[in-house]
C-alpha cells in the first residue's frame, strides 16, 4: 500500500476536488454533513478553536495495488487506525473512496486542529512515521507488502506525476496532443547515472562524466573530512542525493554502485572539478553512444588513473585526451566505410549530370542563335512591308488631292 499526504489551508478546495471525480463516494468519518459545502462549513467549528493556525487541512491517500482490493468496511476501519497512530485521535475528518484509477484507493480529509484542546497535532518525522504505520497495517490485514522508500534504491515517480504521465499518453493516442509525453527529468537523471557508473569509475571520473552531460554536481566536505552530501542539478530542476534514491548519495553510489572513492586521492581532484567544470559537448547521437561505450571501455585510462602519481591537471588532461581521440578515430573509420561508396555513387551521378548540362547549355546556345538571326530577318522584312505601305499611301493621295479640291470649291458655292 502505498500513502501520501500534504497540509493546505482550504478545506473547501479539496471537498470540491474530492467530491467531483467520477464514482467518488463519502464513506466514512466522524461528521455530519453529506457533500462537500456542508462539510467545509462544519470543518469551521475546528478552525474558531485556533484562528490563527495554518495550514490545518491535512490530506493524505492510501493506494493499494492493482490486484487488491477492500470493502468499505474495511477500507473505515484501516483509515481510523491510520489517523489514530498518526495523531488524529480527536479530529474531524471524512473519507472518500475513488474508482477512478486502476488502484483501490482513499482519500483523508483532517482537520489539524484538535476538538479536545484546539492546538495543532504534531507533524515532526510525519513521512517516517506514515510509513511505518502503513507497513504495520499490511500486516494486520494481509495485504501485499510495499517496499519503503528508504528500502529502495531509486524513488519513484509520485502519484500526481504517473497520473500526468498516464493523461498525457491518452491524450497523444487520441490526437488531442501533438507530441507525446516527456518521462519526469527526475527518472532521466536516474538514467543518466546509471549509464554514467556501468563500469563503476572513480568518483572523480563518474564528476566528470555527469558534467559532460550538462549535469552540475555538488558537493561538500566537514572540517574532520567527512563528506556532506551530494546534490544534482540538470534541465535546471536540482535534486539531492536522497531525493533520487539511497544509491544516488554520496555513500550510496559506492555501496550500490560500485564507485571506487578514496578520498586522499579523489578529493583534490573533485575539489578541482567542482570549481572549473567540464564544458558539457554538444554533439549527434552517434557521437554521444559512441563516447559512452568509449568511456565505459577505456580500462588503460582507468587505470593510469588508479596508479599514476602525477598531478589532477595531467590526469584529467590525459583521460579526456585518450577518450576524445578513441572516439574521433572510432567515428572516423566508422564514418568512412558507411559513407565511402555512398559518396562514390553520388560523385558519378554529378559528372553524369555535368555531362548532361552542357549538351543543354550547347543546345540552348545554338537555339539563341538561330532566334536571333530570325529575328533580324524578320525586322528587315517589317522594315520593307512598312517603306511600301507608306509609298502606296502618299501615292493614293497625290492622286486624289485635286479631286478633293474641286469637290470643295463647289460645295461653298452651293452654299454661298
Amino acid at each position: 500500500m502505498i500513502g501520501n499526504q500534504t497540509k493546505g489551508r482550504g478545506f473547501r478546495g479539496l471537498l470540491n476536488y474530492l467530491e467531483s471525480q467520477k464514482d467518488a463516494k463519502l464513506i466514512g468519518g466522524n461528521m455530519g454533513g453529506n457533500n462537500a459545502r456542508a462539510l467545509a462549513r462544519e470543518f469551521k467549528i475546528s478552525r474558531q478553536l485556533n484562528p490563527e493556525a495554518d495550514r490545518v487541512v491535512y490530506h493524505a491517500s492510501l493506494s493499494l495495488p492493482e490486484n487488491e482490493r477492500l470493502d468499505e468496511q474495511t477500507w473505515n476501519e484501516l483509515a481510523n487506525r491510520y489517523l489514530e497512530e498518526m495523531g488524529f485521535d480527536s479530529n474531524q475528518y471524512v473519507v472518500y473512496r475513488h474508482s477512478n484509477t486502476e488502484h483501490d484507493h482513499i482519500h483523508i480529509c483532517a482537520s489539524r486542529i484538535r476538538l479536545d484542546n484546539g492546538k495543532i497535532v504534531h507533524d515532526s518525522w510525519d513521512y517516517k512515521r506514515s510509513e511505518t504505520i502503513i507497513r504495520q497495517l499490511e500486516r494486520d490485514y494481509g495485504l501485499q507488502q510495499t517496499q519503503s522508500s528508504h528500502e529502495k534504491l531509486s524513488r519513484n515517480p509520485s502519484i500526481g506525476q504517473q497520473k500526468r504521465l498516464e493523461r498525457e499518453q491518452e491524450e497523444y493516442i487520441n490526437g488531442e496532443r501533438q507530441t507525446p509525453q516527456e518521462r519526469p527529468i527526475k527518472q532521466q537523471l536516474q538514467e543518466l547515472i546509471d549509464r554514467a557508473t556501468q563500469d563503476k569509475p572513480t568518483m572523480p571520473l563518474l564528476v566528470e562524466r555527469l558534467q559532460l552531460q550538462g549535469v552540475e554536481v555538488r558537493h561538500g566536505l566537514t572540517r574532520n573530512g567527512k563528506s556532506k552530501g551530494i546534490s544534482y542539478s540538470w534541465n535546471d530542476q536540482k535534486f539531492s542525493g536522497t531525493s533520487l534514491g539511497p544509491a544516488y548519495t554520496f555513500p550510496g553510489l559506492q555501496k550500490h554502485k560500485g564507485i571506487d572513492y578514496q578520498p586522499q586521492r579523489d578529493d583534490e581532484l573533485i575539489e578541482h572539478l567542482l570549481k572549473n567544470p567540464v564544458q558539457r559537448i554538444v554533439v549527434s547521437q552517434q557521437l554521444e553512444t559512441s563516447r559512452q561505450d568509449s568511456a565505459l571501455t577505456a580500462s588503460p585510462v582507468r587505470e593510469l588513473e588508479r596508479g599514476s602519481n602525477q598531478s589532477f591537471e595531467v590526469i584529467t588532461a590525459i583521460v579526456r585526451y585518450l577518450e576524445l581521440q578513441e572516439i574521433e578515430q572510432s567515428l572516423t573509420k566508422s564514418s568512412l566505410s558507411e559513407t565511402l561508396p555512398q559518396l562514390t555513387e553520388q560523385l558519378s551521378a554529378y559528372q553524369q549530370q555535368l555531362a548532361n548540362n552542357k549538351t543543354t547549355f550547347d543546345d540552348l546556345g545554338a537555339a539563341i542563335v538561330n532566334e536571333e538571326q530570325r529575328l533580324s530577318s524578320q525586322r528587315a522584312v517589317d522594315a520593307i512591308s512598312n517603306f511600301i505601305e507608306q509609298s502606296v499611301v502618299d501615292d493614293a493621295l497625290a492622286e486624289t488631292l485635286p479631286q478633293l479640291t474641286e469637290q470643295l470649291s463647289i460645295y461653298r458655292q452651293q452654299l454661298f
